[in-house]
């Protein structure tokens, strides 16, 4: 009896030890729709949902139904993610750097981009491909006549096949080179449209090291400024000031980065995070139509 209770209490040391040791620090770009608190409540309620669920036989059919064993939420209940919200790229590499975070949660086409350029500095982890992203553009409430104007424009692209040749040019054929330059035509006597570009998703949303924007979200900008005869004005925000800018006039239009959909769990769990963990618009935000998807959504970046 001795021995059985002394090995009981050598095992539960051994699990609390674990579980103290296992915590990771995750950067992730600011979330508009949420607070950095709302996304951490969610994401733990989450881990303390699933754990019982990856013992129970019963739950095993499930789990393998939706491929998840091996992924993303199987390494939530291993490991407690603590949130970190950064307004900028740059600021969150920086901490990866330092070891201030263990790791980066970004779109896959921004991970391959980073790795082509330093593949020293990272190392994919795993990819989460549970929760579809789409960029829009975001307006302020009551501006439905420009959202209606890109709208058109949008549709108008998708079905010429400007948005797939534009991807291709801007995303999918880049590699490790920087992405031209993006010219914009002039149209005299147009109002200009002020449109905030972070730079913060490369090559997505991109800032060239002369300060000119330029890539994917530059690229769709340019084209829609053709097809509205309108004139473009860039300036450069910080992805969290993105509200601020539309709030204040600074800008008519920003980039809208969302998921789409909450994590997508198992039936048996009854639940998902999609309150919380979807980039919705912020108050006071309208949005126009999608205009590009990535399927894998989250793909985390360590560094060596």
């Amino acid at each position: 009896m001795k021995k059985v209770l002394c090995a009981f209490v050598l095992v539960m040391i051994m699990c609390v030890s674990v579980m103290a040791a296992e915590k990771v620090d995750s950067g992730i770009l600011t979330y508009l729709g949420t607070t950095e608190g709302e996304f951490q409540e969610a994401l733990d309620d989450l881990r303390k949902a699933l754990t019982p669920l990856l013992t129970e036989e019963s739950a095993k059919q499930e789990w393998e139904d939706y491929d998840l064993l091996d992924g993303f939420l199987s390494e939530l209940v291993r490991a407690r993610r603590v949130v970190h919200f950064y307004d900028s790229l740059i600021a969150m590499q920086m901490a990866l750097k330092s070891k201030r975070i263990d790791e980066m949660v970004l779109p896959e086409p921004v991970v391959m981009y980073l790795m082509a350029k330093n593949p020293q500095d990272y190392e994919i982890q795993f990819s989460l491909n549970m929760m579809p992203s789409t960029i829009s553009f975001g307006f302020k409430a009551g501006n439905t006549a420009l959202k209606k104007d890109f709208d058109a424009a949008i549709s108008a692209m998708k079905k010429d096949g400007t948005l797939m040749t534009i991807q291709d040019k801007f995303i999918t054929s880049v590699g490790a080179n920087d992405p031209e330059e993006v010219k914009f035509t002039e149209f005299k006597g147009s109002t200009p449209i002020k449109v905030a570009v972070t730079g913060d998703l490369p090559p997505i949303d991109y800032i060239a090291a002369d300060g000119h924007a330029t890539g994917y979200n530059t690229a769709i900008l340019s084209e829609i400024g053709k097809r509205l005869k309108r004139n473009i004005r860039v300036i450069s925000v910080e992805a969290g000031g993105r509200s601020s800018a539309l709030a204040s006039g600074r800008a008519d239009v920003v980039f809208w980065y969302r998921n789409t959909e909450g994590i997508q769990t198992p039936k048996k769990l009854g639940k998902n995070l999609k309150s919380v963990m979807v980039d919705s618009p912020a108050k006071g935000v309208i949005l126009s139509e999608p205009y590009y998807e990535w399927d894998t959504d989250l793909v985390v970046g360590r560094s060596n």
